[in-house]
C-alpha cells in the first residue's frame, strides 16, 4: 500500500488560508459590530502575509498557484476586510460619499496586485515594491481602529478616518518604492542595527501595544516617502550636472 504523498507547497499554502480565514472572521466582526476585535484579525493576517512567501522561499516551493492564490487572498484580508470595516464604523452615516470613500481600499488594492503581478519578473529580482505593498495599507489601517479605540471617544471622527483612507489609498498605487526587507528574514536578523530595531518594535508592542502598531506603520510609510524623495532628488542633481 503505497503511502499518500503530501506536497511541501500544503505548508505556505496552509498559512495563506489561515491568514484568508483571519480576512473573513474580520468581515463577520464587522458585521458584528466588534470593531477592535475585527482589526486585530487584519494585524494576524499581515503577520501571516509576511510568512507565507518566507516559508516558500524556505521550502523552495514557489509556485504560479502559489503567487495567484496569494494575490486573491490579499484582495479579500486587505482590501474588502477594512474596506468594510471602515464602512461601517465612520462612512455609513455619509450615504454615498461614504460608500465611495469606503471603496478606495478594496479598488486600490485590486490595481496594486494586478499591476504587481503583470510587472513582477522571477528572473529580475526586485528589492523594492512599487507602491505602498497592500498587506501594509491593511495593517495601517487596522492599527488605526486600535489605537483610536483608546485614544479617542467613539473611535475618532469620520473625517479623519476619510482622510487616512484617501492617503493610503494613494499610496497603494503610487510610484513610491517601498524596501522588501522582511523582519522574519535571517539575513535581515542577523544584522546588529536590525536586531535592535526588532527588539524595539517587540518591546514597544508589549507595553503599548494600541500605539505601536499604529507608530511602527507609519514610520514604514514615511521611511518609504522620504526615501523615494531622496533617490528622486539625487537623480535629477546627477542629470542635470550630465546635461551641462
Amino acid at each position: 500500500m503505497r503511502g499518500v504523498r503530501v506536497s511541501k507547497s500544503i505548508f505556505p499554502n496552509s498559512i495563506t488560508l489561515a491568514a484568508v480565514f483571519c480576512g473573513y472572521v474580520s468581515i463577520l466582526f464587522s458585521i458584528q459590530t466588534r470593531f477592535v476585535e475585527a482589526a486585530a484579525m487584519i494585524l494576524l493576517a499581515s503577520l501571516l502575509d509576511m510568512l507565507d512567501g518566507r516559508v516558500a522561499r524556505m521550502m523552495k516551493v514557489n509556485s504560479d498557484f502559489g503567487v495567484q492564490i496569494d494575490s486573491l487572498a490579499d484582495v479579500i484580508n486587505y482590501g474588502v476586510a477594512p474596506s468594510l470595516l471602515f464602512y461601517l464604523l465612520y462612512l455609513q452615516p455619509l450615504g454615498v460619499v461614504g460608500m465611495g470613500i469606503g471603496f478606495l481600499p478594496m479598488a486600490c488594492a485590486a490595481i496594486r496586485l494586478a499591476r504587481y503581478n503583470v510587472d513582477a519578473d522571477p528572473d529580475i529580482p526586485s528589492t523594492y515594491f512599487v507602491g505602498l505593498p497592500s498587506t501594509m495599507a491593511a495593517f495601517v489601517l487596522a492599527a488605526w481602529i486600535v489605537f483610536a479605540s483608546s485614544a479617542y471617544s467613539n473611535y475618532g471622527t469620520p473625517f479623519m478616518a476619510s482622510l487616512l483612507i484617501v492617503i493610503i489609498s494613494f499610496l497603494m498605487v503610487s510610484e513610491v518604492h517601498y524596501d522588501k526587507s522582511n523582519i522574519f528574514s535571517l539575513r535581515y536578523i542577523r544584522k546588529t542595527r536590525r536586531v535592535i530595531t526588532l527588539l524595539c518594535i517587540v518591546v514597544s508592542i508589549v507595553l503599548y501595544p494600541a500605539l505601536a502598531f499604529f507608530l511602527w506603520g507609519w514610520l514604514y510609510i514615511l521611511y518609504g516617502l522620504c526615501r523615494s524623495a531622496i533617490i528622486t532628488i539625487w537623480y535629477a542633481r546627477r542629470d542635470d550636472g550630465r546635461e551641462e
